[in-house]
């Protein structure tokens, strides 16, 4: 009897252990779990916001970039917008005023052009300039004194040939002398001059580029 009762406890007593012990591994690896789980939801979180944050400097170089892009085109070339009819006044306009040594800007520009065989003188007599032309009248006050009017002809290479115009044409010869008009006419078309047409002031004629009417 005492030996069925002592078999009965250590049985009791077997299970019992075998009982802890599988609790316990259970609990080992419900730890080990949430331990893995917590370091993969840190790594995954640290990843992302490591991504966000050269996503967002990657955006603002690319806009730094496209904004210093904009000014620099918009530095270099100041005449942007306008057609090269206009440019090559302003360009041809800004050259004169500096040969001339005028210092007032310009308030009116007017632009005529001239076909073949354009008269040096609109009188009876006159000689012809056998290319096209462009007569160029611009002035800082609107007098005849404040006002200066040029023809020139391009040579398609940067320079032009040019000649000023009179002012005005006060002398009665102009109206009855044909003979004097034609010797006075070619003297001011032997005149003419060859001068190159820089860009370099470009900047100043983008300041009277919109005074420009071309007739």
């Amino acid at each position: 009897m005492k030996k069925k009762i002592l078999l009965s406890v250590t049985f009791l007593g077997i299970i019992t252990l075998s009982a802890c012990s599988s609790t316990k591994n259970s609990d080992e690896k419900t730890q080990k779990h949430s331990v893995t789980s917590s370091s993969t939801q840190k790594s995954l979180s640290r990843s992302k916001s490591t991504s966000s944050s050269r996503n967002n400097a990657t955006a603002s170089s690319q806009t730094e970039k496209s904004s210093t892009g904009n000014i620099s085109k918009s530095s270099t070339f100041p005449l942007s917008g306008y057609s090269s009819e206009q440019i090559e006044y302003a360009r041809v306009t800004e050259t004169l005023l500096n040969y001339y040594k005028i210092q007032h800007r310009p308030v009116s520009i007017e632009v005529t052009k001239n076909g073949t065989n354009h008269p040096v003188f609109p009188f009876s007599g006159s000689v012809v300039v056998p290319r096209d032309t462009v007569t160029l009248s611009f002035s800082y006050d609107h007098t005849m004194a404040g006002t200066s009017t040029v023809t020139y002809s391009s040579n398609h290479n940067g320079t032009i040939n040019f000649y000023k115009d009179p002012n005005h044409y006060q002398d009665v010869r102009y109206l009855q002398d044909p003979v004097w008009v034609k010797q006075e006419s070619q003297k001011l078309l032997d005149s003419t001059q060859l001068i190159e047409i820089p860009t370099s002031f470009d900047k100043q004629a983008s300041q009277i580029i919109s005074e420009i009417v071309i007739k």
